[in-house]
């Protein structure tokens, strides 16, 4: 199976590439007529350093999430195959360097992981830990992961669940309010996509 999952990957990585490009190619490439700036070329502001970035259209976006989900899903199930037997125990018995989520059990961990943080995200494990070193904390993204897990604790703590609200449980703060399917919260200026998780 391991030696299936790069090959799977790569297939996975040139239909993304090439529904992209199609997504994103002007509809008339006629050298003659064509006065559109090149895809490659347009500048998106307040864009990243290292070059321009262009907006995914919607079925791009649609085709990396459902790649993403699909890498996300895989690498939960192998986890959990990974625990079998010890799912119902807390995370920090199974796991190691488990700081914030202690008590959780730890099939229930790997789910909070993959649906909540990842799906709210749009991203794979990868993006917060190393890949088979989940323990590790040396990227950033996971350190601020376990600043904003507290964040929105304190949030639904201490303000959400002391709003008058007689009809129905309080609502929630989750990573989704601001992240709305994308790496980085959704800023005043950007309307968020009209997806949900």
């Amino acid at each position: 199976m391991s030696e299936r999952v790069p090959a799977a990957v790569a297939a996975v990585s040139a239909i993304i590439i090439v529904a992209y490009a199609c997504a994103t190619a002007p509809s008339n490439p006629s050298p003659t007529t064509n006065t559109q700036q090149p895809v490659a070329a347009q500048q998106v502001p307040g864009g990243p350093p290292g070059g321009p970035r262009v907006p995914l259209t919607d079925s791009a976006r649609r085709v990396r999430d459902s790649v993403t989900a699909a890498r996300r899903d895989s690498g939960a199930a192998m986890v959990l195959r990974a625990i079998a037997g010890r799912e119902n125990q807390p995370a920090e018995s199974v796991f190691k360097n488990i700081k914030i989520l202690k008590g959780v059990p730890a099939g229930r961990l790997v789910n909070i992981m993959n649906m909540g943080f990842g799906r709210s995200l749009g991203v794979s494990c990868g993006f917060c830990h190393v890949p088979g070193k989940w323990d590790l904390d040396d990227k950033q993204e996971k350190k601020t992961a376990r600043i904003m897990i507290a964040m929105v604790g304190t949030i639904n703590r201490d303000y959400i669940a002391k709003l008058p609200n007689d009809s129905a449980p309080p609502p929630m703060v989750t990573c989704f309010t601001c992240h709305r399917g994308m790496p980085r919260p959704m800023g005043p200026d950007r309307p968020p996509p009209g997806r949900s998780p």
